[in-house]
């Protein structure tokens, strides 16, 4: 091929479609869990958001809930990856092997999102009152805890969290009915997730019984749970307007190129740089929607 700008240009084109094609492959079930917003600017400040509590029967003045008491920040953080053409390799017409990579590129850039949602769950260090988001905190007329500790994952275990969460109350001190829907875990503890959750039958010490908690939750797994993190696992209540959660988004990439010969990875090293620039972060955000525990890796 020879290096003229228009077979560059088609060259660029035919990446652009393999990076699409990879970012069409990415890991997007951090929807499930994530709310996911649009940022503007490089500090993003949030109100935060509890659940507030019920209705209320109308006597005397309106009872306001000040949802801006405190405030969450959240800065956006750079992320890039940047691929190398020799461009010898494109006049000999050897660049085939590239659209593997391209491919590859898109479908890692687009997975950044779920490990920012990942980094969210698994490590979220303060919330916005200056305790772990995991932890014993007060709302109100009510206090919460959302850690189990390290407590393994076992049919006691998951029970114990998820009768905590359907006890969460509000801040006006009533039921917050909250049902927890997802149990996430990583690959190592999916059996034992799935036979809590979806076995017919179930050894209780005594014998063999009906399994009274089959199909509560839906099992997630989440291919990030591992190393470390690999016997965490966490039960969540994904049903509501926003989720505990969030992941922000402020650049998505394009792909930028720098194949002219005034460029100077041409003119020195004679290849192509293609790159691609992304923004954003995420947080945890409600504590009340999500329960978590932390044993350490075997």
């Amino acid at each position: 091929m020879d290096l003229t700008q228009g077979n560059l240009n088609t060259l660029y084109t035919g990446l652009q479609e393999k990076l699409n094609t990879g970012l069409a492959q990415a890991d997007t079930s951090y929807l499930k869990w994530c709310s996911e917003t649009t940022s503007a600017t490089k500090i993003e400040e949030y109100p935060v958001m509890m659940l507030t509590g019920s209705m209320r029967e109308w006597v005397g003045d309106r009872v306001i809930n000040n949802v801006n008491a405190k405030q969450m920040t959240i800065i956006n953080r750079d992320f890039e990856h940047t691929e190398q053409i020799d461009r010898n390799a494109i006049e000999d017409d050897k660049y085939g092997v590239y659209g593997v990579v391209f491919q590859e590129m898109g479908i890692q850039a687009g997975n950044l999102w779920m490990e920012l949602a990942n980094e969210a769950l698994c490590t979220p260090g303060k919330w916005a009152d200056g305790n772990d988001f995991y932890g014993s905190r007060e709302f109100g007329k009510a206090t919460i805890d959302n850690s189990m500790g390290a407590a393994e994952l076992t049919l006691e275990n998951y029970a114990a969290a998820r009768a905590r969460m359907m006890g969460f109350l509000g801040a006006d001190g009533k039921a917050l009915r909250l049902v927890p829907d997802t149990l996430m875990i990583g690959p190592e503890l999916e059996g034992k997730a799935r036979t809590i959750l979806e076995a017919e039958l179930i050894h209780d010490g005594n014998g063999t019984v009906s399994n009274i908690h089959k199909g509560e939750c839906e099992v997630v797994l989440n291919l990030g749970l591992t190393g470390e993190y690999a016997k965490y696992w966490f039960l969540m209540d994904t049903k509501h307007a926003v989720k505990p959660f969030v992941v922000q988004k402020r650049k998505v990439g394009p792909l930028v190129r720098q194949d002219r010969e005034e460029c100077e990875c041409v003119f020195n090293d004679n290849r192509n740089l293609y790159g691609l620039h992304y923004r954003g972060a995420s947080a945890a955000v409600m504590p009340h929607l999500v329960i978590g525990s932390f044993p350490a890796a075997s």
